[in-house]
């Protein structure tokens, strides 16, 4: 059985949409190949529990804010989200590693760590680009950053015997116009739980969902909170479902009679799949969201911006309610949409959405 050295830069779980691909595609790998897993995490985050015995934990690197400036520090000329998770210590380990165990493939998980593959030059290597950092970089109006970002995302990108996924054509189309690469496209897992969330009686909310620690997810709900809430009928009870919400705003919030703040559930999707819609406010950020993707596949609308649907084919813009200002955003809770119908959508989906590209590449590109 061919062997893979998967670096990731998060703990693979369910908790929120990368993190959950990265959980699925372990388990996908493994029913082909043995796989030695090398992950970061946070002291109050959780330990990985390999699934079944073709997956290894090779090390887990306990992450802090000290590591990662020092980091930074020690690599200037890189854009720091490519340098946050580079360490001498940790690539001395890797290297050590390749050499005993001879791996068939090395998959680094996210572009933070893109830079270890630099130092494999004749080994094969997949890069699961997230976003497009430069598109995402490009929207905070920062043009420096941009530049440096270009620079450095174009490097890694282009290393000899590397092979770049993203989730979307029109990623892939950014990646071939910036860095002249013929990328590859895979899609998100869509979770069991997700396939069998149905829409059967439709109640009167709307839902948050997101990991809030996260800038662009938290901008965004804040933003609905201080230009629509106001505006919207108060009779819609709004559901706030995803981990590291502020303490400061969940105070502003709790004295809301129709906002919840319900934290991680471990199932939201009949939650979601029951409600008007999934709200994703969204004006940074880059590459297809989960949340919009599994909303979806749940028969639900989402109301969001041009950022919250990029990537997503055109066919199922029914289900995508475009909104730009409060009275847009308003005007979308009162879209209706027959059960049936939502049904019908997310049977189409779901049928359509193919997300096993990567291990039925692997089994032919390691041959």
């Amino acid at each position: 059985m061919q062997r893979i050295l998967f670096l990731t830069p998060f703990v693979p779980s369910n908790k929120a949409g990368g993190e959950n691909f990265t959980r699925q595609l372990l388990v996908h790998l493994s029913e082909y190949f043995k796989v030695d897993l090398l992950y970061y995490r946070y002291e109050d985050d959780p330990h990985y529990v390999c699934p079944n015995e073709n997956i290894k934990i090779a090390k887990e690197i306990v992450n802090s804010t000290k590591l990662k400036l020092l980091n930074i520090l020690r690599r200037p000329c890189i854009h720091p989200i490519l340098s946050v998770r580079f360490n001498k210590k940790i690539l001395k380990f890797i290297q050590d590693l390749v050499k005993e165990r001879k791996y068939d493939l090395m998959f680094l998980d996210h572009s933070q760590m893109a830079l270890y593959g630099e130092y494999f030059p004749d080994m094969k290597k997949i890069l699961m680009s997230h976003d497009v950092m430069a598109q995402r970089y490009s929207r905070r109006g920062d043009w420096l950053s941009k530049k440096i970002i270009i620079h450095g995302e174009k490097r890694v990108m282009r290393q000899k015997n590397l092979v770049v996924y993203s989730f979307s054509e029109k990623d892939r189309g950014i990646i071939k116009e910036m860095y002249g690469i013929d990328s590859k496209v895979t899609n998100f897992f869509l979770d069991k739980c997700i396939l069998e969330a149905m829409p059967t009686a439709i109640e009167k909310r709307i839902v948050f969902f997101g990991k809030w620690k996260r800038i662009d997810n938290f901008e965004g709900l804040k933003w609905f909170f201080d230009n629509v809430y106001d505006c919207m009928e108060k009779s819609i009870e709004i559901d706030i479902i995803g981990n590291w919400l502020p303490d400061d705003f969940r105070k502003r919030i709790a004295s809301l009679k129709n906002v919840k703040y319900l934290g991680f559930i471990d199932n939201p999707y009949p939650l979601i799949a029951n409600s008007i819609a999934t709200v994703s406010p969204l004006f940074s950020g880059a590459g297809v969201k989960v949340k919009v993707v599994e909303s979806i596949a749940c028969g639900t609308p989402v109301i969001g911006t041009d950022i919250a649907f990029e990537g997503l084919h055109k066919k199922y813009s029914k289900m995508m309610l475009w909104a730009e200002d409060a009275e847009s955003y308003v005007k979308a809770m009162t879209v209706e949409m027959s059960i049936e119908e939502r049904v019908r959508f997310k049977q189409d989906f779901i049928k359509d959405y193919n997300s096993e590209t990567i291990p039925q590449f692997l089994l032919k590109y390691l041959q």
